[in-house]
């Protein structure tokens, strides 16, 4: 995100995500978390996606997660940002597509899998 140039000091983005998570998990169950940092000024609603095969122990007693959606959310944008998550929800609870998503090969092949897989629930 950081050297794609749509945020600045990731590192601290990601600190502050990680200081909440240790709050409130914020992983969904079925191998998808929804990391983010909310509030933030100067920049545009922000999401990364990444993917693991062998899955993260997110919460440190064995909650795997294959789907990692990072998102940097600044106040303006708070009303989209959670009707983004609801239907990116409702799209990784569907049978099949965590598997679909995480078998991507390469970037291209995760960009496409993720608009055929959403095309019914983001609007």
């Amino acid at each position: 995100m950081e050297a794609n140039r749509f945020v600045s000091n990731a590192a601290g983005l990601v600190s502050a995500a990680m200081a909440r998570e240790a709050m409130f998990s914020t992983s969904l169950g079925g191998g998808v978390a929804f990391p983010h940092v909310r509030g933030v000024e100067g920049g545009p609603l922000t999401l990364a996606i990444g993917t693991s095969r062998q899955g993260i122990d997110w919460d440190g007693v064995g909650d795997m997660v294959n789907i990692v959606c990072f998102s940097v959310i600044p106040v303006a944008v708070s009303p989209f940002y959670l009707r983004l998550m609801g239907a990116l929800t409702e799209t990784f609870l569907k049978p099949g597509v965590v598997a679909q998503i995480v078998d991507a090969q390469d970037r291209q092949t995760l960009w496409k899998t993720i608009i055929k897989s959403t095309r019914h629930t983001v609007k």
